[in-house]
């Protein structure tokens, strides 16, 4: 918990003029005036009581407004409090600084595609980060490689925290709402309902990166082909990190205010905003805990100021990728913010994406490498849907490269792959062939009429199926061998447990091919936390169907 000291010296910096040009004077000029005149900060409780002195109510925080002469007094009296976990300003959060304007292209610089099994929108062949690293240019990801490998069992839902989204041909949204406690809340959430003199388009940009309509003849090649959740947490790029905060929780499936329920959480939030902030605040680090706990990945940008990532929210939040931008020579980014927080880099100069006219643009910072991570991941995630937010991201992770001087003091983690990424994966699953076959065809158990007259329901018994996975190497302590029953031409995501064992060799019965599938994978004993996302097909695995012989042979 931050000293009195300390959140007066934030104060102060809330109150000041004396900030970067164009981003809080902004802020305070959008925000009513009675609220210029005050202090917001966010309180966090240890039970789920709330004042009535406050407004925006999420989980167990909320947000209070206090007289500027008040503020520092009425936090140290909240702090005193036994139900008062923490007392923390509610930071001006913004995207990260522009290191550059974006170039518009003319339309005789955006080549139509011509090469065969890529995607047909113009300006894919500018769209570097899908191509494969050379000694050269080693900062991009393979991505179309990883894309023809990736296939789709479920469409995925993808999540957008940001602002300046505008309706344009080549990006669909599924749904949006506009948290923005600075011009909202509200239904509107593209940038021409709500302030149409507003000509930020980063959310679109942003977006445009990970879920562009691929295929079309129109504009750039979406890595994913999803449905796309706005979540407007901004006005016109700045705004409150408490309102960032609430969008995670509405894009995590949960109540929030006036804005309608997700029916199902998204698979992946991309978050390409900041707040200069020493550490995670504990409401948002709350926000985050909860979207992870329902299975949601988590994706920010590291900051382009070119300091310690530390110091950058939520970018120094747990349960996070934190993504530095490389150019594609591999080198850092000047503008990346940079240090041990780094989980991973991604090409973040000259990302082609769209403007708010749907016009094909060139993109620079870290916001733009970000998505390029949110769509890597996506081509996993897509891939086995089950896969944990943790899992997914150690696969993400653990893919990348480090070129021939690559400093790993500016960032901790490595380049990118995508094509490394689905590759491993694949040869993992490869790797895992436990035998799956009818118990009474063990060769142990070759006397089978025996078996079936001295059995109370000999039925049973020609259900009964025996896995041996004693070839799968040593479980952690809360590790199972897990089976699960699928029924046909269902989601994975309906699978159910039907058997968990720490032995290598047991028995489970009930096994019927004609109706289910049945996956394997190495899970806790709930079924969740699975190292492959419940991916392996036991009914292709081998399978005895005969019956052996005593006979010698």
């Amino acid at each position: 918990m931050r000293s009195n000291r300390t959140f007066g010296l934030v104060l102060t910096i809330l109150l000041s003029v004396g900030v970067e040009a164009g981003e809080m004077p902004r802020q305070l000029a959008h925000a009513p005036a009675e609220q210029r005149s005050k202090v917001s900060f966010v309180v966090s409780y240890r039970t789920g009581e709330l004042t009535t002195q406050s407004s925006g109510a999420v989980n167990r925080a909320e947000v209070v407004h206090v007289e500027t002469k008040d503020a520092e007094g009425y936090a140290a009296y909240l702090k005193q409090k036994p139900e008062v976990l923490a007392v923390e300003p509610n930071y001006p959060v913004s995207n990260p600084r522009m290191p550059k304007a974006p170039i518009v292209l003319a339309p005789s610089s955006v080549r139509s595609q011509s090469i065969s099994n890529t995607p047909n929108d113009p300006a894919f062949s500018d769209q570097w980060a899908w191509q494969a690293p050379t000694q050269e240019y080693p900062g991009v990801h393979d991505i179309l490689a990883a894309a023809r490998k990736s296939v789709q069992k479920r469409k995925l839902r993808i999540g957008v925290a940001d602002s300046g989204f505008h309706q344009i041909s080549d990006l669909i949204y599924t749904e949006g709402y506009n948290f923005s406690t600075v011009d909202g809340p509200g239904a509107d959430f593209y940038a021409s309902q709500i302030n149409p003199s507003c000509t930020d388009s980063h959310g679109t940009a942003v977006a445009g990166i990970i879920a562009a309509t691929t295929n079309n003849f129109e504009g750039v090649a979406g890595i994913l082909d999803t449905e796309l959740y706005a979540a407007r947490v901004m006005s016109c790029g700045y705004g409150a990190l408490n309102d960032v905060a609430t969008g995670i929780y509405w894009l995590a499936g949960r109540p929030t205010g006036a804005a309608p329920t997700l029916a199902k959480s998204v698979d992946i939030i991309n978050i390409s905003l900041g707040s200069s902030a020493s550490e995670c605040p504990t409401y948002m680090q709350e926000a985050i805990d909860f979207a992870i706990s329902k299975g949601v990945l988590v994706v920010v940008a590291a900051g382009n100021d070119g300091t310690d990532v530390s110091g950058y929210s939520p970018a120094n939040c747990n349960n996070v990728i934190t993504v530095g931008s490389v150019d594609r020579r591999g080198q850092p980014s000047d503008f990346s913010n940079r240090g041990s927080g780094i989980d991973i880099a991604a090409l973040g100069e000259l990302v082609r994406t769209l403007n708010g006219e749907g016009e094909a643009s060139l993109w620079f910072g870290t916001s733009f490498a970000t998505p390029n991570i949110t769509g890597i991941a996506g081509l996993l995630k897509q891939y086995a849907p089950t896969l944990s937010p943790e899992r997914l991201a150690l696969r993400v992770k653990e893919a990348s490269r480090y070129p021939q001087d690559y400093d790993t003091n500016v960032f901790k983690g490595g380049i990118a792959d995508a094509n490394q990424m689905i590759t491993k994966f694949d040869e993992d699953l490869s790797d895992i062939q436990p035998s799956f076959k009818p118990a009474l065809a063990d060769a142990a158990r070759c006397h089978r009429n025996a078996y079936l007259n001295t059995s109370v329901d000999p039925s049973q018994l020609e259900t009964l199926y025996e896995i041996d996975s004693s070839n799968l190497g040593r479980l952690s302590n809360d590790e199972h061998y897990t089976v699960f029953a699928l029924p046909k031409n269902h989601p994975a995501n309906e699978a159910t447990i039907i058997a968990a064992s720490q032995e290598s060799k047991f028995l489970t019965p009930n096994i019927d091919l004609t109706e289910n599938e049945y996956l394997f994978d190495i899970c806790k004993l709930d079924g969740t936390g699975c190292r492959y996302g419940r991916t392996l097909s036991l009914s292709g695995s081998e399978r005895v169907m005969g019956v052996r012989s005593c006979s010698p042979r």
